[in-house]
């Protein structure tokens, strides 16, 4: 019996460890997202946080009490994960507002830009990285990559009418019509003329 509580009380210390170790990560990450200029209102709200210090200062006093209970453990796991949830939720939605714009100029200037090759690779891996799950890791390739794809569209300095004309070229919809003077001028100012081609 005697042992049988041990084994038990050493099982719950363990996954109370693990549980704490993998809310503290997700807490990590959450302050990253933020840190990271992905979102501008902290992911994690005060009553959230409060809750779950309180699940893992139960669990500490139990441990250090030797009173630790698998109900206090299961407690502050499904509170982990519901946490984790959540940043899942915000991250989907988040990282795609975040990245849209760069990645949509990266469709409609790649090909243009010095090196299109570079500019695919960006493009596919923002698309990879916010379809994944949040971690530190993807919250720091995410800001590098829409950082390095704003620069390849900042080298164009986009104005509306240019921005309209190059969709219509990312689309296939481009005509004769849309090379307007000033369009012309842009282009032979980035040396694209060559870049582009005309075709029934």
């Amino acid at each position: 019996e005697i042992l049988r509580c041990l084994v038990g009380s050493e099982m719950c210390i363990r996954d109370s460890s693990q549980t704490t170790g993998s809310i503290k990560d997700t807490l990590d990450c959450a302050i990253a997202i933020k840190e990271g200029g992905i979102v501008e209102a902290p992911v994690i709200d005060e009553a959230t946080r409060s809750d779950l210090l309180a699940c893992i200062n139960d669990c500490g006093n139990g441990i250090s009490e030797m009173r630790l209970s698998m109900d206090a453990v299961r407690l502050l796991k499904s509170k982990g994960d519901a946490f984790a949830t959540q940043i899942k939720i915000v991250w989907q939605d988040a990282s795609v507002k975040y990245s849209d714009g760069s990645k949509g100029y990266l469709s409609m200037i790649g090909g243009l830009s010095s090196d299109p090759k570079r500019a695919k690779e960006l493009a596919d891996n923002i698309t990879k990285t916010v379809a994944g799950d949040p971690s530190i890791k993807a919250v720091k390739k995410l800001v590098a990559d829409v950082s390095e794809a704003k620069k390849i569209a900042d080298e164009f300095s986009l104005n509306p009418e240019i921005e309209v004309f190059l969709k219509k070229v990312s689309a296939l919809q481009a005509t004769v019509a849309d090379l307007t003077p000033d369009t012309l001028t842009w282009l032979k100012e980035k040396n694209l003329t060559s870049k582009l081609k005309i075709r029934f």
